[in-house]
């Protein structure tokens, strides 16, 4: 079942027509109509708006998290394990017995997995990861020592909420921004506090809570300001500026969200090549790039998205998480240029790129759905419906 058919179900138990709905949500009625249908995909902004009507969450209405048969399944195994290290975390029993630098080690390893976006690769080891540095936190006396761990902890808990977030584990997604929040303001480093601000904009952002969460990239940001202004801080600040783009094209607000875009792309400018720590944020100059294609396809301009991709070539260096989010906003733009085989296209690039990123991703569903509803009905769209676990 598709996001339309799962708003239809809903709409139908709250016994609200479509227009009622349409008229509740603010959303056309005909492009509801058609959402309903499977002859559009809906996107993040209509279904966050639809499912705040219906009373129900965004997870519900994509169907997530998405139960694998087979490919995710391990990655899947491990959500109990990290839900209990965030929920238990001073939970005594289970004994830990590894060096900070062991676990230092260990957060690399996590690092790099989120980079390549291949998500089975880091989990296993982040439950124990978080258990281990609670344990030295807890026999670690006040001072620098302690802040590192903290530190390392805030940074645990952010690749915690990441991992949670791709597979639709929206709960444990946001537990875990509390809790590297919790862990950031005992870091001893002012900049981790708004780093930890910056994770929990996304939360807002996949639940909907558009002025909520830009709210909260406003508070982030004024606090940057009584700041040096060192590489470190000007890289968080972009990303600040980042993730409110996307939050203004939800909001269809046009003005603002590429206001932000300028902002950050400026940002990218100044910082150049300088060696900076971007706290898990992941602000590179090409990230700048890719968000100017994600801002004009959040607000359903095909057109301008292609025009921009014209002038970007993606360097072989860009992580493969940036890449496969690159393609499949790219999927989207041609899908909605009436472009149906290049839409597929894109979508192919993303597997090939990010695999596990692709076939969790909602609008990779969507887009599945559209393009076999409006006739791009081949073996090969069958195939890559079956390796996403879409029915189409």
């Amino acid at each position: 079942m598709g996001v339309g058919a799962r708003i239809s179900r809903a709409r139908r138990f709250t016994r609200l027509t479509q227009r009622q709905l349409a008229e509740k949500s603010n959303v056309s009625l005909s492009l509801l109509r058609k959402v309903e249908q499977g002859d559009r995909p809906a996107t993040p902004a209509l279904t966050a708006a639809v499912a705040r009507v219906l009373g129900v969450s965004v997870g519900d209405l994509n169907g997530q998290p998405y139960m694998p048969e087979s490919d995710d399944s391990a990655a899947h195994a491990t959500i109990p394990e990290l839900r209990r290290a965030i929920v238990a975390y001073d939970d005594e029993s289970v004994a830990v017995l590894v060096t900070f630098a062991d676990l230092e080690n260990a957060l690399d390893r996590v690092r790099e997995g989120m980079r390549r976006a291949r998500y089975s690769d880091m989990t296993a080891e982040l439950p124990d990861v978080i258990r281990g540095l609670h344990q030295l936190a807890d026999t670690e006396s006040a001072g620098r020592h302690l802040e590192e761990i903290h530190s390392a902890l805030a940074y645990a808990y952010s690749k915690a909420m990441l991992f949670a977030y791709q597979y639709g584990y929206l709960d444990l997604a946001g537990l875990a921004a509390e809790r590297c929040g919790w862990a950031a303001d005992r870091s001893g480093d002012p900049i981790w506090p708004i780093a930890a601000e910056y994770n929990r904009a996304l939360i807002h952002l996949y639940s909907g809570a558009y002025v909520g969460g830009l709210r909260t990239i406003d508070r982030a940001y004024a606090a940057t300001k009584s700041l040096p202004k060192t590489p470190d801080l000007m890289a968080v600040r972009g990303a600040l500026h980042l993730r409110g783009s996307i939050l203004s094209a939800r909001s269809l607000d046009h003005d603002a969200a590429e206001s932000h875009l300028q902002e950050a792309r400026t940002i990218a400018e100044t910082v150049g090549n300088s060696r900076y720590n971007n706290y898990g944020t992941g602000f590179r100059p090409s990230n700048v790039d890719i968000h100017s294609i994600a801002v004009p396809v959040e607000m359903s301009d095909g057109t301008t998205a292609l025009s921009r991709a014209e002038h970007i070539r993606l360097a072989p260096s860009v992580a493969p998480s940036r890449a496969g989010h690159y393609y499949i906003d790219l999927s989207r733009a041609w899908l909605l240029h009436g472009n149906k085989n290049r839409s597929f296209h894109e979508l192919e690039k993303a597997r090939a790129v990010a695999p596990e990123m692709t076939r969790n991703h909602p609008q990779v569903h969507e887009t599945l759905r559209a393009l076999a509803r409006t006739g791009r009905g081949t073996d090969q769209l069958a195939r890559f419906a079956k390796w996403a676990n879409v029915k189409i």
